[in-house]
C-alpha cells in the first residue's frame, strides 16, 4: 500500500515537471532574481567565496522551487485538476509530497548550475561534495514544501506569488545571506533562526569547510527536515479542508 502511493506521489512529480518546471522563463527566473539581487550586494568586493557560493545558491534554490509551486497548485485549483487528484485512490499526503518532489528536482538542478561555475570561477574548495549535495536536495524539499504550503492558502495566482514573496525577500535579508548572522542585531538574530534559509546556508558552509559531519551540520539539516514534515502535514490539512469546502 504505501509502494502503491509514493509510485502515485512519483506520477504526480513528473507530471509537474513535464508541465510546470522544464520551461525557459521559469530557468530564467529561478537564476536572475537571485543573481540580481547578489550582484547588488557584492559589488564591495566584502564577501568571501564561501558566504558568496552559499549564500548564492541557497536563493537559486528558494527562488527556483517556491515560484514555480507557487503557481502550479493554484492554477490546478482553478481548473478543478487538483479535485481529480485528490479523488484518485490515493492519500492527500502523497498529493502534497508530488507537488513538493517535483519542486526537490528543479531547485537543486538550478543550485548545482550556479555551484559549480562558480566554485571553479572563485577558486573556493569543497570539503565534502556529498555533504553539500545533501544539504542541497533536502533544502529543496523544504523549501518545494514551503511553495505548496504557501499556495494551499491561495485561491488566486497573483494571491500566491503575494504570499511567497512575503516570505522569501525577508529570508533572502534576514538569513544571512548578505550580512553574515554575527552581524546582524540581537533581535534579528533571533528572527533568522526561524526562517529555513538560514540552515540551507549555514549548512552549505559547513560541508564547504569540514570534511566531516559537525554537530552544526546535523543540527541545520535536522531543523530542514523536521520543517518540512511540519510544511507536509499543515498543507495536508489545508488542502484537505478545501476539498470539503
Amino acid at each position: 500500500m504505501m509502494f502503491d502511493w509514493l509510485k502515485g506521489a512519483i506520477y504526480i512529480a513528473w507530471k509537474d515537471i513535464r508541465v510546470y518546471y522544464l520551461k525557459a522563463p521559469n530557468l530564467t527566473y529561478g537564476l536572475m532574481m537571485p543573481l540580481a539581487l547578489y550582484l547588488a550586494f557584492s559589488v564591495t568586493g566584502q564577501l568571501n567565496p564561501e558566504t558568496l557560493i552559499s549564500g548564492l545558491v541557497s536563493l537559486v534554490i528558494l527562488f527556483g522551487t517556491m515560484s514555480i509551486e507557487a503557481v502550479a497548485v493554484v492554477m490546478e485549483k482553478q481548473t478543478r485538476t487538483i479535485e481529480r487528484l485528490m479523488a484518485a485512490p490515493l492519500p492527500s499526503v502523497a498529493l502534497v509530497l508530488g507537488k513538493a518532489m517535483a519542486g526537490a528536482f528543479f531547485g537543486p538542478i538550478l543550485g548545482a548550475f550556479v555551484l559549480v561555475p562558480l566554485t571553479f570561477l572563485s577558486g573556493a574548495s569543497i570539503a565534502s561534495p556529498l555533504l553539500v549535495l545533501l544539504a542541497i536536495l533536502v533544502s529543496g524539499f523544504t523549501f518545494s514544501v514551503l511553495g505548496v504550503f504557501v499556495s494551499s492558502y491561495a485561491r488566486w495566482t497573483p494571491e500566491a506569488q503575494m504570499y511567497s514573496n512575503f516570505l522569501r525577500f525577508p529570508m533572502a535579508f534576514l538569513a544571512g545571506t548578505f550580512v553574515p548572522l554575527e552581524e546582524l542585531p540581537g533581535s534579528l538574530t533571533v528572527i533568522s533562526r526561524f526562517l529555513p534559509l538560514t540552515y540551507c546556508i549555514e549548512a552549505l558552509k559547513e560541508a564547504m569547510s569540514h570534511s566531516f559531519v559537525s554537530s552544526v551540520y546535523l543540527m541545520d539539516m535536522g531543523v530542514l527536515i523536521l520543517t518540512s514534515a511540519l510544511l507536509v502535514y499543515i498543507s495536508t490539512l489545508v488542502l484537505m479542508r478545501s476539498f470539503d469546502q
